[in-house]
């Protein structure tokens, strides 16, 4: 071929592999219809989730008018749907962004060795600039690499979807050059950096399904709504706890017993067992609860591994943040847990843990670490005490109880005890049953004789009548006589304050079984309370004659015994013994000197109790003009000491009272405040105070 004269035809500067095109002009023709789209497939089964895409929504619609791309973060726990939510909300997006649609994950093998940004950059960039550059011919410092990415994403929006996050610093370099572009992170962390550098991004955290979501997911998983009946359903929900992974596997696994023939109730009896729930909740060679959750934990530092599984021993998966501490080597432990959110803030100084988390945590546990539970025991035992000295001055058995210096510091007055009890309520009975299955029966009499002024005062009887219960298993079981004699009689209180019509034989048994066993040991104080409580089944049956026999004979077993409590009590009870017998005068002298008893203890409780009988007593002694004075110096007396229940009963007094001289304004303003306090406590005496309101 003849060349020109001054024209080289040689190539140089290395050798090719590929074609070579010669000419003396070349044009090259980019298809820009081809931009990547490796967006994962939207889920097929997908539901609830309407606040987060509400959300979702206005911040998308708001993007037209940022000077940089919009940034969402998707948190939750392993398992939550973090994945999916993002991944249906991008294909919602999907076609207003022509720049593209990204995505990577950025720690395939684990939190432990999270993917480096510049490598996600590589790919990204290889994908946008497949026509445009040589692959030798790209920056390969960071900065270079993250300035030409910004570069090839600075022409049109982008999608942007990073899964499974670490840290901030993966996050920074991969965001896009256009303002109008996308870039969704899902991760487990809270990404506080990310926040930091990026203000205006928007945090979406994914909770539990409820009920009704976790029933659409299940029936959609299994395809056949009617696999399980109502309360199998509502098991297998339960046991799930609003996890969707969860609830997936539990309906993959329906689905596969339906098509054998087997029965699909099988699998709820087996995840209402906590032994056997996580392994429920596994598909062999494919998906699993707890390998999510092991990848968790085998990812946290000694420290915070320690700490979780400290919790999973706990009985119960909710927890004060000053118990915590009780179990965690240190605070920065506690952070870490709360990092990874296998720990969450739950308002007013607690934290609690989802539910199957602390399954795992508890299996990880196995026996090791059980002196944590001695730790708790104390904590639980030292709280309930002090909630107990500050609600009465009886006496207790219990060795904590003789220390009072230890327990009138812990809190500020009544109210403040019974809230922060109230708020432990669970932890403290599932506490009681584990200490007795645990062999701490000390720990478990203990308990319940200390938690009893907070039941009698807020009227938890089914938790109280249950505490008792183990209280006297758990007594049995030691060789201390007094103990099993002050268990009887706490079981025999909280039948007779329940009192459903079923419980006054039972009462009655149990304090017959108290003196017995307090006779025979010789304790005097738990032999007069025995009487004290069968002369108030007998008051309480209209025998008030043989009521009156039981407290003269609870009286002389205190001969010799420096209890003025004690005898206050039995000089009350006299008094509403002799009222019921219309023996008017004696009873008026009676309770007006227990109502001096008590002033002088001090026990504003039984001074109200004093007030109120008396009031109750000129009323049937015919004098209803001797019976206000009373009743207000109670409604005030009453007022702050935390017993909603006896409030209401003198305000429905002091109503009915005011009604009879015609006041029907004050009247029916006691019954409204009676009412209210009746329904806090589910009262049946509230039907007394509608018929009266009606």
């Amino acid at each position: 071929m003849a060349e020109r004269e001054g024209t080289e035809n040689s190539i140089t500067g290395g050798t090719f592999l590929a074609p070579v095109v010669q000419a003396r002009e070349v044009h090259v023709h980019r298809d820009r219809t081809r931009a990547p789209r490796l967006l994962g497939p939207a889920p097929e089964v997908f539901v609830d989730r309407v606040p987060v895409f509400a959300a979702l929504a206005r911040a998308s619609a708001e993007r037209a008018g940022r000077d940089a791309p919009l940034l969402v973060m998707v948190t939750g726990l392993p398992g939550m749907g973090k994945t999916a939510t993002a991944l249906r909300w991008l294909h919602q997006l999907g076609a207003g962004f022509p720049g593209g649609h990204l995505q990577d994950d950025m720690s395939p093998q684990g939190p432990l060795r999270p993917r480096d940004p510049v490598a996600v950059l590589e790919g990204f960039v290889r994908e946008l600039a497949a026509h445009q550059l040589p692959p030798g011919l790209r920056p390969t410092d960071p900065e270079g690499l993250a300035a030409h990415y910004r570069s090839l994403t600075a022409g049109a929006p982008t999608l942007v979807f990073l899964d499974n996050v670490v840290s901030a610093a993966q996050v920074r370099p991969l965001l896009p050059g256009h303002p109008g572009s996308v870039v969704v992170v899902t991760s487990r962390f809270p990404l506080t950096g990310l926040r930091a550098s990026h203000p205006r991004t928007l945090s979406v955290r994914l909770d539990a399904l409820d009920a009704v979501a976790g029933a659409e997911l299940f029936h959609a998983v299994t395809g056949c709504p009617d696999a399980l009946d109502r309360p199998a359903l509502e098991d297998v929900l339960r046991a799930c706890a609003g996890l969707p992974l969860a609830v997936r596997i539990a309906g993959a696994r329906v689905g596969e017993l339906l098509e054998t023939g087997e029965d699909p109730a099988e699998l709820a009896r087996e995840l209402a067992d906590r032994r056997t729930r996580l392994e429920a909740l596994t598909v062999p060679d494919d998906l699993s609860v707890a390998q999510v959750f092991d990848a968790v934990y085998a990812s946290l530092p000694p420290g915070a591994a320690t700490l979780y599984r400290a919790l999973g021993l706990h009985p119960t998966p909710g927890f004060s943040r000053e118990l915590v501490r009780r179990a965690a080597p240190g605070e920065g432990d506690v952070r870490t847990l709360v990092r990874e959110r296998l720990l969450e803030p739950a308002g007013d100084g607690r934290l609690r843990m989802h539910a199957l988390v602390h399954d795992h945590a508890r299996t990880v546990a196995g026996d090791a670490d059980a002196a944590v539970l001695d730790r708790y025991a104390d904590w639980y035992l030292h709280r309930a005490a002090a909630v107990e000295w500050r609600t009465s001055d009886r006496w207790r058995h219990g060795p904590l109880f003789a220390r009072p210096e230890l327990l009138r510091d812990v809190f500020d007055g009544v109210d403040e005890a019974l809230d922060a009890m109230e708020a432990d309520r669970a932890n403290a009975v599932a506490f009681v049953e584990l200490a007795h299955d645990t062999g701490r029966h000390a720990v478990a009499w203990q308990l319940c004789e200390a938690l009893r002024g907070f039941f009698f005062r807020r009227k938890y009887h089914a938790d109280w009548v249950a505490v008792c219960l183990l209280g006297v298993a758990a007594a049995e079981r030691g060789e201390d006589r007094v103990a099993v004699a002050r268990m009887h009689f706490e079981l025999a209180f909280a039948y007779a304050d329940r009192d459903d019509g079923t419980d006054v034989a039972a009462a009655r048994d149990h304090y017959g079984h108290a003196l017995r066993v307090a006779s025979a040991a010789g304790h005097a104080r738990t032999v007069s309370s025995a009487l004290e409580g069968l002369g108030l089944l007998e008051l309480r049956a209209g025998r008030p004659g043989a009521a009156a026999g039981h407290f003269q004979r609870a009286v002389d077993a205190l001969e010799g015994v420096g209890h003025p409590r004690g005898r206050a009590l039995l000089t009350f009870h006299l008094g509403r013994a002799r009222s019921a017998e219309s023996r008017h005068a004696e009873a008026a002298g009676l309770l007006l000197r227990a109502r001096t008893l008590f002033a002088g203890l001090p026990d504003r409780f039984n001074e109200a109790k004093s007030l109120w009988h008396y009031a109750q007593a000129r009323l049937r002694a015919d004098r209803p003009d001797e019976a206000l004075a009373p009743l207000n110096e109670a409604v005030t007396l009453i007022h702050t000491c935390g017993a909603p229940k006896e409030e209401a009963d003198i305000l429905l007094m002091r109503g009915d009272v005011l009604a009879a001289e015609g006041r029907r304004e004050p009247a029916e303003a006691d019954w409204r405040a009676a009412l209210a306090l009746y329904d806090r406590v589910n009262s049946p005496a509230a039907a007394t105070v509608r018929a009266r309101l009606g």
